[in-house]
């Protein structure tokens, strides 16, 4: 059998004298074959596959031919003239043809053997067949194996490669397992909620110049994805939005991993703290978003994944329909500021753009603004007028009191809903309702779940993530309760007129929220 070890030129002449065996040359002995970084992740792809035959799978066999022993049964190994696969292909035009691995034939435990020691040192071959020392086995001179794998990593999506030489005599190859699990399980609120697995993890492979040849001195399993990497999340929806709120202070990958599966409520307050945090913090997002966009999330669309575009770009999409005109004129001022890193970072930065561009209209999003989310709601639920009466085709639920005329707002009604009360007037002329006034205090209980700003602030927040979602909240001057200690005003004025947002502060916290059109008046002046 022809030992392909030294296969690692491209072009490469037989060596007098060595009996039509291939010899190891080095870089210093023919530079113009020296290692390209798409010959190393070839011969990555090749080692992977001869590693699997032993940690994963098993060669193909012929099931007419078994022999017995023991308990086990064995099969021929059929293996002639076998194609090993290859990561990257050369283009016509490459001035060199990249290095790929020869068809090989195997029919003996020795061809095994010495295919394996042609890619990797000796340390990990003798680790290898001893792996399961019953897995390949001779019978008079033919390699037989039994019928056995593990069974691949569910966890699992992909993986990518790079390599990197470190000098004429060592490379080193990164291995990313990019991580894809989705399911549903039984909450506390008696029903099931998405829990999921995403990210990734790496594995740092050493490729050395030994006096036999280019070996791999570290490998692992093709499917070695480390669930227990600080870069793989099993995030719990339910648990992390609604219960506890803990996606607020995920990192920045972490938080793009929570959009891969987040959708409808679970995904609009998230959307708006990555917008903001790209205000903040832009390089830093440019290269976490590069990351996704780059990723094999890209390849497996539709449900449950969404668009991974919908993601990278979402900060422009958000700016466009969320932000008020002064953190607009930010954004704006932001895009033509950056000068990203890499092609990967400027391919992002695009994106933004265009979903910015395409979105944004002239008016700014008042009618956003000055909402509550409501859970369960598919829409916002808004100040202003209302269609019909109350609950104005909401699922809302609470006692309506009637409160008496008023001056302004004609015949006022106040519901209490439970976590969320309202107050809204019945026109004396024609009966339409008009939504003036929501308040919340509640963070989440059981029946009403989370109650939250259109920017996805809701009571638990504290001050300073406050002021950084709201970044021209200001503290409203001579406040004065015995329950709250502060009240700061969101009162953009201009087209919002007399409408505003208050949210009440409890030792540097957020605990209570009210949304309010005062109609004739504002509160700051």
């Amino acid at each position: 059998m022809r030992r392909f070890g030294a296969l690692l030129l491209l072009t490469i002449a037989l060596l007098a004298g060595c009996g039509g065996r291939e010899s190891p040359v080095s870089p210093d002995e023919a530079p113009e074959t020296a290692l390209k970084e798409q010959d190393v992740r070839n011969m990555y792809t090749a080692a992977s596959t001869v590693y699997d035959w032993f940690d994963l799978t098993t060669l193909p066999l012929d099931r007419a031919d078994s022999r017995t022993e023991g308990d086990l049964t064995y099969y021929r190994v059929d293996a002639e003239n076998l194609s090993l696969p290859v990561s990257t292909v050369a283009e016509p035009t490459d001035s060199t043809l990249s290095w790929q691995p020869q068809p090989v034939t195997i029919t003996s435990l020795a061809d095994l053997r010495e295919t394996a020691e042609s890619y990797f040192s000796p340390e990990i071959v003798d680790n290898l067949f001893a792996l399961s020392p019953d897995h390949y086995k001779d019978f008079d001179g033919v390699l037989y194996a039994t019928d056995g794998g593990r069974g691949s990593n569910l966890y699992l999506l992909d993986k990518t490669v790079a390599a990197e030489q470190v000098d004429e005599d060592h490379w080193t190859v990164t291995v990313t397992f990019w991580a894809d699990f989705e399911g549903r399980e039984l909450q506390g609120d008696g029903y099931f909620h998405t829990v999921a697995t995403t990210g990734y993890s790496t594995t740092v492979l050493d490729y050395a110049h030994t006096p036999d040849g280019w070996k791999f001195t570290g490998f692992c399993p093709s499917d070695g994805l480390d669930l227990e990497a600080d870069t793989v999340y099993t995030i719990n929806y339910y648990q992390d939005f609604e219960v506890t709120s803990a996606y607020q202070d995920y990192s920045d990958w972490k938080l793009a991993c929570y959009l891969i599966y987040a959708d409808g409520a679970y995904a609009e307050a998230p959307f708006d703290l990555l917008a903001r945090r790209f205000l903040e913090r832009p390089e830093d997002i440019l290269h976490v978003l590069a990351l996704l966009d780059s990723s094999p999330y890209r390849e497996k669309q539709g449900p449950p994944h969404p668009n991974i575009d919908v993601i990278v770009a979402g900060p422009g999409y958000t700016a466009a329909g969320r932000f008020y005109r002064e953190d607009r004129a930010d954004f704006e001022a932001l895009l033509d500021a950056l000068h990203p890193e890499t092609e990967a970072e400027q391919a992002v930065l695009d994106k933004i753009r265009a979903a910015y561009e395409s979105s944004v209209t002239e008016e700014s999003p008042i009618e956003t603004e000055f909402a509550l989310i409501v859970p369960g709601e598919k829409r916002l639920l808004t100040l202003g007028v209302q269609e019909g009466t109350f609950p104005w085709g909401y699922e809302l639920e609470g006692t309506v009191t009637y409160t008496g005329p008023g001056d302004t707002y004609g015949t006022v009604y106040e519901v209490d809903c439970g976590n969320l009360r309202l107050a809204y007037s019945v026109s004396p002329d024609d009966s339409t309702e008009y939504l003036f006034r929501l308040s919340t205090s509640t963070h989440y209980d059981q029946s009403g779940g989370t109650l939250c700003t259109p920017r996805g602030l809701y009571c638990g927040y504290s001050l300073a993530h406050l002021e950084e979602i709201y970044s021209h909240v200001v503290e409203l001057a001579g406040f004065q309760s015995d329950t709250y200690d502060a009240c700061y005003v969101y009162e953009p004025g201009g087209l919002a007129y007399c409408k505003h947002i208050a949210f009440y502060i409890t030792d540097g916290v957020v605990t209570a929220i009210q949304v309010e059109d005062l109609m004739d008046g504002r509160l700051l002046g």
